[in-house]
């Protein structure tokens, strides 16, 4: 069985959950479901309305205490949530859910059928479905505590740490890299959008396309992960392409771009 890598720990729970829904013309819709999983992060269960990546929910449900972030004492947790992913069934889809906390995102009242998106969305699974136009970006769920892991130490310049060029995949870059030091905030996220695991790292070679990045978390190649720019404003998911070993515990990620390229600020550093 695979490690568990996941931050908030999921609970096979089946909890009767009511789901309100909103459409953009201001109408609502409500269904009664049971829940599958749930955390303190999130939950999943079976839904037979239509729903899409970052539409709202208004979730109600006798959730345990220790999973709540609020409102402890009620008996019924009403939270807002936002989709953040679904697998078909045979009759009803599987849906994922991120809880986003007491309060919905912001501009909601105005525009209640919008769709909230993670800044690391991909633009195809964000596709908007005709008649629905709206979408605002999603700061994080601000009820879920956040825990960062303890920084990287910044890495020795790369003639100190060399990596025979036989451990790293052929070179077939459209654009060069840079040797600059840039700290970004490296994550394991799930279909819930979730973080499983995070730390704060920093790059050492950095192009348009990917990036090298120092990393203590043990990924393996093939993995997909979400690299946010610390204090900035750049972020996309990346693919691990190689793994290269720094010291014990410490390895190189050889990261490439999945959602968007590196901008142009970044390497005028």
């Amino acid at each position: 069985m695979a490690t568990e890598r996941r931050k908030n720990l999921r609970l096979g729970l089946a909890i009767p959950v009511r789901v309100q829904g909103f459409v953009g013309d201001g109408s609502t819709w409500s269904e009664l479901s049971t829940t599958d999983e749930v955390s303190s992060g999130g939950a999943s269960f079976p839904l037979s309305h239509d729903v899409d990546l970052g539409q709202v929910l208004l979730l109600s449900l006798a959730l345990p205490k220790r999973l709540r972030q609020f409102d402890l004492s009620d008996a019924s947790y009403r939270v807002f949530a936002l989709v953040r992913g679904q697998r078909l069934r045979a009759e009803k889809a599987r849906v994922g859910v991120m809880f986003f906390g007491k309060y919905p995102p912001r501009g909601f009242d105005e525009r209640p059928g919008a769709r909230y998106l993670l800044p690391t969305d991909s633009l195809s699974s964000a596709e908007v479905p005709q008649g629905l136009s709206d979408q605002e970006p999603a700061p994080p769920p601000t009820e879920v505590p956040h825990h960062p892991m303890p920084p990287l130490p910044v890495p020795s310049p790369p003639s100190a740490a060399f990596v025979p060029s036989s451990e790293v995949p052929e070179d077939r870059r459209g654009s060069p890299r840079i040797d600059l030091f840039v700290n970004f905030t490296l994550q394991l996220v799930d279909e819930w959008g979730a973080v499983l695991e995070e730390e704060l790292t920093v790059a050492d070679n950095v192009g348009r396309g990917g990036a090298r990045v120092m990393t203590t978390l043990g990924f393996g190649v093939g993995e997909v992960v979400v690299l946010q720019e610390a204090g900035g404003g750049f972020a996309t998911r990346a693919e691990v392409r190689a793994v290269t070993r720094v010291q014990t515990a410490i390895d190189r990620l050889h990261l490439r771009f999945l959602d968007r390229q590196a901008p142009d600020r970044l390497l005028r550093r």
